[in-house]
């Protein structure tokens, strides 16, 4: 049932070819999976140091959104006093949550590269 589905989903954009028949995005020479993205590695090694150069970015995208929408609902409270103070602590626990997550991401990185010389952190 969820071949037809995807098939009767894709048929009307014109890219009527299954999802099932398609190539495998696996690249044996990289050692790599070709995603949206980005290649993502499959050995461990390069698969920890992707996910730390990575993430970064995507946990910064967001908190990004989350301040602003803690910011929208805090214009939008037309001065009733609950609202500005849930829109405040929504701002502040992203930047709570954000110093949080930098700081593992570098206590991470400190014990894994420094102290233990983690292969394929370097």
């Amino acid at each position: 049932m969820k071949k037809i589905f995807v098939w009767l989903v894709t048929l009307p954009t014109g890219f009527a070819t299954p999802v099932w028949a398609l190539e495998t995005p696996y690249d044996a020479a990289s050692k790599s999976v070709h995603t949206a993205l980005g290649d993502v590695p499959v050995d461990m090694g390069p698969l920890v140091r992707w996910f730390f150069d990575n993430m970064l970015g995507l946990v910064g995208a967001i908190a990004l959104l989350l301040m602003i929408f803690a910011a929208a609902k805090i214009i939008t409270s037309a001065g009733n006093p609950n609202k500005i103070k849930e829109g405040q602590e929504a701002f502040a626990s992203v930047i709570m949550g954000l110093v949080f997550i930098l700081l593992s991401l570098f206590l991470l990185r400190f014990i894994g590269v420094d102290i233990l010389h983690l292969p394929g952190l370097q």
